[in-house]
Parts: structure tokens; C-alpha cells; sequence
């Protein structure tokens, strides 16, 4: 999902959210802030409770990491209430398959 170089071992951590359907999805999660690659998927904001407790703020989709988490983080539509909830992550989960299949997994 970042920039980085390659390498043999994924250094981001991974946590697994259960949808509402109780499918569970496993997404990277990053500090707010970091360069995303310019790919679609689904991300959720968040904030950590303990070592083992994590709360979802926000869910959403885009076409575009990047735009979405970089370069418009401060125009999102709901940027205001993410951080006032103390987000201080995102998770992201590469979506291949389309609009269809980010919104399907975002409800």
C-alpha cells in the first residue's frame, strides 16, 4: 500500500475487522498521515483501546488511496468528526474488482 522498496517481509502490521455479515477482511494498518500507492479499496479510521482492542471510526472506499488518504486527507467529508473521535490510524485493504465490490464490503 505505501511506497516502499521491496523487500521479503511486509514490516506493516495486519489487523482483521468482521463485517456485518461477519466475513472477516484483513487490512494493514498505518499511523494517519503516510503516502499511499495510488489503488482502490476500502479503509477504516481508528483508534487503538489496548494491545488487543482496536475501535473502527470511519468505514469508506475509494478508487484512489493516494488522493483519498494523502493528498484530499483534509478535504474528506468527515475529516472534522474522524479526528475529533481521536482516529489515529487507517486501515487499508487493497479491492480488486471494482466500485461494486469496495461498496459491498464498505456496507
Amino acid at each position: 500500500m505505501l511506497n516502499q522498496p521491496n523487500s521479503l517481509v511486509n514490516p506493516f502490521p495486519r489487523l482483521v475487522w468482521t463485517g456485518a455479515s461477519r466475513t472477516t477482511y484483513e487490512f494493514e494498518h498505518h499511523a494517519i498521515g503516510m503516502r499511499f500507492n495510488a489503488i482502490g479499496g476500502v479503509y477504516i479510521f481508528c483508534k487503538q483501546a489496548s494491545d488487543t482492542l482496536w475501535y473502527a471510526i470511519y468505514v469508506g472506499e475509494t478508487d484512489n488511496f493516494s488522493r483519498r488518504l494523502s493528498d484530499e486527507l483534509a478535504a474528506h467529508h468527515r475529516w472534522d468528526d474522524i479526528s475529533r473521535s481521536g482516529a489515529t490510524h487507517v486501515c487499508a485493504m487493497v479491492v480488486r474488482g471494482g466500485n461494486a465490490e469496495r461498496v459491498r464490503i464498505e456496507n
